[in-house]
């Protein structure tokens, strides 16, 4: 059924000019919520009057309207403290209203409701018609009065009272049990401040980074109530509250088993919080996200009044007081906010990586040679580092005259000077043995446990992790623990990067050499696979478990790898074979554009 808009534009304009544009959505949001729930409720009280001996439809209709009721009250809270905040401090001899600001609201959107249905009933009975006059006048009426009661508020002429409503009915009932935490419950992270300290930006990021499943503290306390039949959490004892949202994540939980975070917002009350914490322990860390005032005003963009009227709600509440695990400084840069949470998120732990000596790689004597004076040059570097071998050199599939050399490193932060010149020396030294490449990427060991890493590097740490050698790890070496998923998940990004190269390589000729080639067209049957979780990391299986599990792709008809190798090392029948993987990339680009297209 169409809801008939409320049109209020007019009459409240001196209050919206009022508003910064984030609290003028949160306004607009509120009223459009608060206008939408009285519609259901219409809808629903009538629905119980349908049949008066149908004693179930009864019942089950009338916890809907409780239900509704809940968040009509909800939604006429948020109204008065966007209203309150926005609003220039009256004078104490300024003249007291009757009644909040929200309540006005309220009755002109049951208004404007009444009218519709009035009208609606008109049409099919004439003996109704007298009705909507009188319905027009009294919608006339309350629309000026809001109009006049705006203007003085707005000029400070007149106080409006606190709209705080205290239901209490329902508040007898309790959970049958003292609830646990339940086996299937994740780690929750819960983050608390003061306004716009980041708190939502905080919540936002962990859900799309890192698949946190987030919740705002008054969604849980609201489901939780409705399920009860009560009408306020908020009326309820901390422990009550605590009890409530514990239950409601334990539902969530079990019902979701592949979430392995949760994070709710936005903590203000201190109480309740302990409670939840003494309930869940070290499942729950307790997160206050701390900025300045001025750093608050400067992004929100409002009246330093508003923001300190909204810091005053939030600490009458308890926002100062809550018992935070962690306290996170967002005076800074995004960048620095989310490389904290992704150590919040998933901290770093101790690794016990698998380390090999460079003389145990399956590489050729003089290449081995090399690695372990490269080792021992790292060995001398102060502080905490990793050193690792990836690709073809620790997988088995390394081709003299074809393969490069992959080196991984991780440092701590003020000795890189060190470690590139021992890097520089190792790459001289492979360039001399045989022309041999050397791919290097030397990492900080902050940006590692910030998480802040290409996926190939995030996939190089997961093997790691698995079992793969590294040749060098300081036993308090800490990393983030990364797991296949999370490659996973970051792999169509690095897809359509390494896509959108080969195509550049295909388009600019001179550029497609036979090696490069190939290896981009393995990189992305690599990736393709990753995506649909397989791996497959050496030369010989990739691009043949991609033509057997990619539907559609057919065959690539690329010539034996050591015709290929030939072909780029010697020249050996080299047109040939570049024709033959141009046209097996060509194949897969166009495979992969028509998967995008579907």
């Amino acid at each position: 059924m169409t809801i008939p808009p409320l049109a209020l534009s007019g009459p409240l304009r001196p209050l919206l000019s009022l508003l910064p544009n984030k609290e003028r959505f949160r306004f607009d949001e509120a009223l459009d919520g608060l206008h939408h729930t009285n519609h259901r409720l219409w809808l629903a009280e009538d629905g119980v009057r349908v049949d008066p001996v149908d004693t179930v439809r009864i019942a089950d209709g009338k916890r809907t309207i409780d239900q509704l009721n809940m968040d009509r009250v909800r939604r006429a809270e948020r109204l008065d403290e966007v209203i309150g905040a926005a609003c220039p401090p009256a004078a104490p001899t300024a003249p007291l209203h009757t009644e909040p600001i929200s309540s006005v609201l309220d009755r002109l959107s049951v208004t404007v409701l009444r009218l519709h249905h009035t009208q609606r009933a008109a049409a099919d009975d004439s003996s109704v018609r007298p009705r909507v006059a009188g319905v027009r006048e009294q919608l006339h009426d309350l629309r000026e009065a809001l109009g006049l009661l705006i203007e003085d508020v707005a000029a400070g002429r007149k106080r409006i009272p606190d709209g705080k409503r205290f239901k209490l009915y329902g508040t007898a009932q309790r959970i049958d049990t003292d609830p646990a935490p339940s086996p299937h419950l994740p780690p929750v992270i819960a983050l608390g401040g003061l306004s716009e300290c980041g708190k939502s930006t905080a919540g936002l990021f962990l859900n799309r980074d890192g698949g946190a499943a987030r919740f705002k503290i008054g969604y849980l306390l609201t489901q939780a109530a409705a399920r009860r039949g009560l009408a306020d959490p908020y009326a309820l004892s901390p422990k009550r509250q605590a009890e409530l949202l514990l239950d409601e994540l334990n539902r969530f939980a079990d019902a979701h088993l592949d979430v392995d975070l949760i994070t709710i917002e936005s903590v203000h009350r201190a109480e309740s919080i302990t409670q939840l914490k003494a309930m869940m322990g070290e499942l729950l860390r307790v997160v206050c996200i701390d900025a300045p005032l001025p750093v608050r005003l400067a992004r929100s963009g409002a009246a330093r009044s508003a923001l300190e009227e909204k810091d005053r709600v939030k600490t009458d509440r308890g926002a100062d007081r809550i018992p935070a695990d962690e306290v996170l400084d967002n005076s800074g840069s995004v960048t620095r906010l989310h490389g904290r949470l992704r150590c919040l998120a998933s901290p770093p732990v101790g690794s016990r990586l698998k380390t090999v000596a460079a003389q145990d790689l399956a590489l050729p004597a003089d290449v081995r040679a090399e690695t372990a004076r490269l080792v021992d040059a790292l060995s001398t570097v102060p502080g905490e580092g990793l050193a690792a071998l990836t690709g073809s050199a620790v997988n088995g599939g390394w081709e003299e005259g074809w393969s490069d050399i992959d080196l991984l490193l991780v440092t701590q932060n003020g000795y890189e000077a060190q470690v590139v010149r021992a890097v520089e020396e190792y790459r001289s030294a492979l360039w001399d043995l045989d022309r041999i490449p050397l791919g290097a990427t030397v990492l900080p060991l902050n940006e590692v446990q910030a998480r802040r890493l290409p996926n190939r590097v995030l996939a190089a740490l997961a093997m790691l992790q698995e079992g793969a050698p590294a040749f060098l790890a300081s036993p308090a070496l800490r990393l983030p623990v990364i797991t296949r998923g999370e490659v996973e998940r970051a792999t169509p990004a690095a897809l359509a990067e390494v896509v959108a190269t080969t195509r550049r390589l295909r388009h600019d000729p001179g550029r497609g050499g036979v090696r490069t080639l190939y290896k981009h067209l393995l990189l992305i049957c690599r990736l393709l696979l990753r995506e649909q979780a397989v791996w497959a990391n050496g030369n010989d299986d990739a691009i043949p478990e991609a033509v057997r599990l990619l539907p559609g792709l057919g065959p690539l008809a690329l010539p034996p790898l050591a015709q290929i190798i030939a072909a780029h090392r010697d020249g050996t029948d080299h047109a040939a074979v570049l024709a033959a993987v141009e046209a097996a990339v060509d194949r897969l680009l166009a495979w992969h554009h028509r998967q995008c297209a579907a």
